[in-house]
């Protein structure tokens, strides 16, 4: 049993190795060539390779501030043509229609989900 297991195994070996030759050459010259093109984008400077994470992490969170600023001029902006109903155009009301039919479907969705777990707000009976 062990010598005709030990058979198929060579077998198999031997009919996937060129295949994985071929892969690994073609996957190596890519690479390769990748490098080769970007190679002005590497750190040679360790001391800066282990900066850049926490520089774009930090980033990232100092672009915070002005996105909540700009989230609440736009609801100032929704708050002020909330208050003038009667005088938004139809592309206006058309948009604030879809926008109301997609949350009445997330709602009936949240509420489908809820019912199909027997009434449960924590999760799945498993």
């Amino acid at each position: 049993m062990a010598q005709r297991l030990a058979a198929i195994v060579s077998k198999a070996r031997a009919a996937a190795e060129p295949a994985w030759k071929v892969a690994r050459t073609e996957t190596l010259k890519q690479y390769d060539a990748l490098m080769a093109k970007n190679a002005q984008y590497v750190v040679k400077d360790k001391e800066a390779a282990d900066k850049l994470l926490k520089q774009y992490v930090f980033t990232q969170l100092a672009k915070i501030p002005t996105g909540v600023t700009a989230c609440k001029e736009e609801a100032n902006v929704l708050k002020s043509k909330w208050g003038q109903l009667r005088e938004l155009n139809t592309s206006e009301v058309l948009v604030a229609v879809y926008v109301g039919f997609a949350a009445e479907l997330y709602a009936w969705m949240c509420i489908g989900e809820i019912i199909g777990r027997g009434g449960s707000l924590t999760g799945y009976n498993v």
